[in-house]
């Protein structure tokens, strides 16, 4: 039988939501716990979507003795002390990206789970899903031919409210914490298949980016060149609707994925699909079906991984993880 594991919940929003709802058609694991903003907030999620327990502070529910595994979905700056707290409980922990604000913070924590030997890993959802081996196993069979660039967009368009949590740099806002991480994992990955390694570093990083008025980066841009010669042209917005979409482009075609972050731009889809287009050849679609929605996949993929310490690649590793923030560290210093 396959593993299965009790999970506690911190927040309470959307990205929370979408997590409980897809493990309520799993089998392999269930919430058991919940902890928000405020205790009112976890009682009336938990009583939404019949979760046994709402903790009324961060050290009950790290206290509890039956939750096994924690996913934290509160905003960027609460990360690192909610992560690190259920870490020295010895609970699991999945972190949403980013893992923390920064490279530095996010290592105090991979350091805590090291020391504690408990499992962590940042939710790259997509990186977690079918989709991504299905595209590297084509990549690598020379679908399109040599690597040469990789043109990546993620963006949409929020009416501006400076208390909300993408409009105010204090609660971590901005396009590259929020979205722009996503096209700069890709980049890594893509470029690293080019170098035969797991995942590759640039050697030249341009950007550049518009702040609003609440000063979070509304919007942003990313040149990246790595040793190989392979670039990417990375976009991340959360005012303007740029889009989903990625095309990897090859000396002998490109691939386009309308929506690789988020399946159909629905978390619960259980289908997607990219194009495959040879110079001269018709077009091929693959379509990628499964019958678990992406964050079950992604909360089964821990239970798979347990006892081990990191996920398996392609999901992000630790190292993985903190290689990602220092380009992201070093693209919002250019609009600083």
């Amino acid at each position: 039988m396959k593993p299965s594991l009790n999970w506690a919940v911190i927040g309470t929003g959307g990205i929370a939501t979408d997590f409980v709802q897809a493990l309520q058609k799993s089998t392999r694991g269930t919430v058991v716990n919940v902890l928000g903003s405020s205790p009112a907030k976890a009682r009336a999620f938990a009583d939404r979507w019949g979760i046994e327990r709402a903790s009324e502070s961060l050290e009950q529910l790290a206290s509890d003795s039956r939750v096994e595994a924690v996913y934290v979905a509160s905003p960027h700056p609460a990360h690192e002390e909610q992560a690190i707290a259920c870490l020295r409980a010895g609970k699991h922990v999945l972190c949403e990206k980013p893992l923390s604000v920064d490279a530095a913070k996010a290592e105090r924590i991979i350091n805590v789970a090291r020391e504690r030997r408990v499992f962590l890993m940042e939710a790259y959802m997509y990186r977690c899903h079918p989709l991504v081996r299905e595209l590297i196993a084509r990549l690598e069979q020379g679908a399109i031919g040599e690597l040469r660039h990789l043109r990546a967009d993620f963006g949409f368009r929020v009416e501006r409210d400076p208390e909300h949590r993408l409009f105010s740099p204090k609660l971590g806002g901005g396009a590259i914490l929020d979205v722009g991480g996503y096209t700069v994992s890709m980049a890594r990955l893509i470029a690293g298949l080019v170098e035969k390694a797991p995942f590759a570093e640039p050697t030249r990083i341009d950007g550049n980016g518009y702040r609003g008025p609440a000063g979070a980066d509304e919007l942003a841009c990313l040149l990246l060149t790595f040793r190989s010669g392979f670039t990417a042209q990375l976009t991340c917005s959360v005012f303007h609707d740029v889009g989903t979409k990625a095309v990897i482009f090859g000396d002998k075609g490109k691939i386009e994925l309308p929506d690789p972050w988020i399946p159909q731009g629905d978390r619960q889809s259980l289908s997607t699909s990219f194009v495959i287009a040879r110079y001269g050849e018709s077009e091929e679609v693959v379509r990628i079906d499964t019958d678990k929605a992406t964050y079950a996949i992604e909360a089964e993929l821990v239970a798979d991984t347990l006892p081990g310490l990191e996920p398996p690649w392609p999901a992000m590793n630790h190292e993985d993880t903190l290689a990602n923030l220092r380009v992201m560290d070093a693209w919002r210093a250019r609009i600083e």
